[in-house]
């Protein structure tokens, strides 16, 4: 596995359980209205990587573990006390994976009721509408 220590002009640096690490920075290109992030890591083969992606197409029904994270720093959402507050399945989620985030908060959600976690209950649920009040504005 290999780490990559987060600098200033880094948005991101991390990973997930499967070896997959990267950190992402903004491309020349992106703009205010038009951000857009290069991601580049190992995947969890160990092999080398760089991606970039447009963050106002990245598809919540439909999102690597990459991209997640890419929204994850651009809007700075809450983590709480954790490096990362994503559900849990996405620790096993390799760099071509995809997810439904939107479904994955949902579970979650309902799982953190069903214990009686009101208090996380409403944490996942304030970062799932963060995520929602974000992408209908570039619909």
């Amino acid at each position: 596995m290999k780490v990559y220590l987060k600098t200033d002009d880094m948005l991101f640096s991390g990973g997930n359980g499967t070896g997959l690490s990267f950190y992402i920075k903004y491309a020349e290109e992106s703009t205010e209205d038009n951000p857009v992030v290069i991601a580049k890591g190992v995947d969890e083969n160990g092999k080398e990587f760089e991606e970039k992606s447009n963050i106002n197409d990245i598809n919540l029904r439909n999102a690597s573990y990459v991209e997640m994270s890419a929204l994850e720093a651009y809007y700075n959402v809450d983590k709480g006390n954790s490096l990362s507050y994503f559900p849990q399945e996405t620790g096993c989620m390799g760099l071509n994976d995809r997810c439904d985030l939107i479904s994955s908060f949902e579970k979650v959600i309902q799982d953190m009721n069903k214990l009686g976690r009101y208090d996380l209950q409403m944490f996942y649920m304030r970062n799932m509408n963060t995520y929602l009040n974000a992408s209908s504005k570039h619909k």
